[in-house]
């Protein structure tokens, strides 16, 4: 599916309030900061059902909501969802260093940094566990780690309510064919790092995406799909016949085109801040949110219109730009720093590699010249090489030939090089995927 093409031309105020905002992170960012985002299936325990967010109106059993609701008096603040009858849904909290969000089907995300040290994600991570897992218990449930639920099928899993994902779910259902299974059933880790000037961000945005294929492929942590054991060679519910592996890639390149997958001109000469802004002011703006004389946010439906054509005349402020950027899901996207998206869910121990193998490769400037000189010694990376990297990757596995070396060589080297860039007392944290990578495995086969 080709990506949406710039038909509409964006007011160059609107690029320019869009790219500014993305250049705060120049200003904002530090040396060798990470973020961490982590997915969560709320499930019950022993059969690993779906706990839905609202409580069961037959049995009374507790809902994602309740969860929150009990979670709420630790938090410094509780986000709320405006109804159309004006009550009030809890669907996220916050306080310094961790935020609580949901995704469209009830994935419970824990949001945490801007930090230094791995080691203090580790601690937060442990902290909100250890809030949240006596909580789970009493009620019967766990909260599971991987890249797709392990016992729902997407068609059975209702959305939370909010505006926001109900627009995204008709969209997509003329985007592609897994928004569904996106949307409802899919969990990710996600890991974000800075940038010190634009040229930066655009080659740590280049090679990100280069190597997305093979950190998707590093993750995969989504051994089951609908029911079915991936690699069965069955044909899904949905249509989709299961892959042999990284069944969230898959998914996530069938969703829509205009908004993930590599963003638009990434590997073309000249592409930069204004060139991404463009793309999304270009792009379907599914829905726009305006507020009225109360302060109460109201979504308004805009269809295919882009979002230069919705916000036409308007000054993009700061609430108006971060929806823009939160509506596109890239396999790599920027905000005030870069974020990279292609990892499945994992237990925190592989989460916290994932960080470190990120931080390793991409605060080191001798890594940087050494992956951007080998990425392109087969000529220089477009569209195409990335999406035949994660197909042969699919059906190949560690001996797909990816960039011109087999996997199992790249993922050698990713490790080792990223143990030049990590403090000693960092080093510790790329264990398990030295011990996965060393054994020629992924999680769903481990």
């Amino acid at each position: 599916m080709a990506h949406h093409v710039d038909v509409v031309s964006a007011p160059e105020s609107q690029v320019l309030a869009l790219s500014t905002y993305i250049t705060r992170g120049i200003e904002h960012g530090c040396a060798d900061c990470v973020g961490l985002e982590l997915e969560h299936f709320i499930v019950r325990a022993g059969d690993q059902a779906l706990v839905p967010y609202l409580n069961d109106p037959r049995t009374g059993a507790p809902g994602v909501e309740s969860i929150l609701e009990r979670l709420a008096p630790l938090y410094d603040e509780t986000v709320f969802e405006t109804q159309g009858d004006g009550s009030r849904r809890i669907i996220g909290l916050a306080r310094r260093y961790a935020n609580i969000t949901l995704e469209p089907g009830a994935q419970l995300e824990i949001s945490i940094g801007p930090v230094t040290e791995i080691a203090d994600l580790e601690t937060i991570y442990a902290a909100f566990r250890a809030e949240l897992d006596p909580l789970l218990a009493e009620f019967g449930y766990e909260a599971l780690t991987y890249g797709y639920h392990p016992t729902a099928s997407a068609q059975s899993i209702p959305l939370i309510p909010k505006d926001r994902y109900h627009f995204m779910d008709e969209h997509f259902k003329a985007t592609g064919s897994h928004g569904i299974c996106m949307m409802r059933a899919t969990a990710s880790t996600q890991v974000s790092i800075d940038y010190t000037s634009e040229a930066d961000a655009v080659r740590k945005f280049r090679i990100a995406n280069a190597l997305g294929p093979l950190f998707a492929f590093l993750t995969d942590n989504s051994p089951i799909f609908e029911g079915r054991r991936v690699g069965s060679g069955e044909a899904g519910p949905t249509g989709l016949a299961i892959p042999k592996r990284m069944v969230r890639t898959v998914i996530w390149d069938d969703v829509d085109a205009d908004r993930s997958m590599i963003a638009p001109h990434t590997f073309e000469e000249g592409f930069g801040f204004a060139t991404y802004a463009t793309s999304l002011l270009g792009a379907p703006a599914i829905f726009t949110v305006t507020s009225d004389e109360h302060g109460e946010k109201h979504n308004i439906n805009q269809g295919q219109r882009s979002f230069a054509e919705a916000l036409a005349g308007q000054q993009l402020d700061r609430a108006t730009i971060e929806h823009i950027l939160s509506l596109f899901f890239f396999d790599v996207r920027f905000k005030t720093y870069i974020e990279i998206r292609m990892a499945d869910s994992l237990p925190i121990a592989y989460a916290l590699a994932f960080v470190a193998l990120i931080k390793g490769l991409f605060y080191l400037e001798e890594n940087l010249r050494y992956l951007e000189q080998t990425l392109e010694q087969q000529g220089p990376l477009n569209d195409a090489k990335v999406a035949a990297a994660k197909t042969a990757l699919r059906e190949e596995g560690y001996e797909a030939v990816v960039y011109g070396r087999t996997a199992a060589e790249w993922l050698d080297e990713l490790i080792s090089h990223a143990c030049q860039g990590l403090a000693a007392a960092d080093i510790f944290y790329l264990e398990p995927f030295a011990q996965l990578v060393a054994g020629r495995a992924t999680l769903i086969e481990a």
